[in-house]
């Protein structure tokens, strides 16, 4: 049996708003294909909390191993703990890496310099031969290195005045595969105030290490520095030059 035309069974303005929908809806599809944002998976984290620093920009890092900030608490970078909004200022530039600048820690060889990135938010940092800058988001900015290794740094114009309570208090909350926790503790770190928030876990069958380090510079300045490699390979000389590259060369916003 023949149909009816279309028109006959739902009125023209009715097929004309229909119509226009589907558009809208088609091209709310291809931005959000088009625009959607890239999460800068560093190597995923696992667990799906988040963690957030104990002295200036607290930060999360989601499923696929990206980090955002969050603010909670004032703190630095860490992995994934804790709730909170954000009043970390984003990233919206990628900085400048300046090759083969020796920056302020390095000659040839133990502990050298290959390149000094120059953050958009106003601090430097060396990055030892085969790291690189990946990506600047509201978490901050995130680097990787050989074999693994990764490091967010991250910032807070509104720090909390005890690093070691805020992580702590974030700490309560971390929910990660494997979690253990190795320490929280109070560290000389030059002048600033500062603690050290360090732990393991587990991702894809592979244990990994975490320093976070969280840090007031001043009053309404705070940073965090984490930094993640290979458990297996935590208690190398590799290892431990990179994490003290990393340290010594931070210079914060003037």
């Amino acid at each position: 049996m023949p149909r009816a035309p279309l028109t006959d069974v739902v009125p023209r303005r009715t097929l004309v708003i229909i119509a226009v929908v589907v558009a809208l809806a088609v091209i709310g599809t291809v931005l959000a294909l088009t625009l959607g944002g890239d999460d800068g998976s560093d190597g995923a984290k696992g667990g799906g909390a988040k963690v957030t620093a104990s002295t200036s920009a607290s930060t999360k890092e989601d499923e696929s191993g990206g980090t955002r900030t969050d603010g909670s608490t004032g703190g630095p970078a860490s992995s994934e703990a804790g709730t909170g909004s954000s009043n970390t200022p984003s990233t919206e530039e990628s900085g400048r890496s300046s090759e083969g600048s020796a920056g302020s820690g390095g000659s040839a060889g133990e502990g050298a310099v290959a390149s000094t990135y120059q953050g958009s938010q106003g601090y430097s940092i060396g990055l030892p031969a085969g790291w690189k800058f990946r990506t600047s988001s509201s978490a901050g900015d995130r680097f990787t290195g050989p074999d693994g290794q990764k490091l967010l740094v991250a910032w807070t114009s509104t720090p909390k005045g005890d690093p070691v309570a805020d992580w702590e208090n974030q700490e309560r909350g971390m929910r990660r595969s494997q979690y253990t926790k190795i320490r929280i503790e109070k560290v000389d770190y030059r002048s600033w105030n500062t603690a050290d928030w360090e732990f393991t876990y587990a991702d894809g069958g592979t244990k990994y290490r975490t320093i976070d380090r969280g840090f007031v510079v001043n009053d309404h300045l705070g940073y965090a520095l984490m930094y993640t490699a290979k458990a297996a390979n935590w208690g190398t000389e590799l290892r431990k030059d990179t994490w003290q590259t990393l340290a010594r060369t931070f210079e914060p916003k003037s």
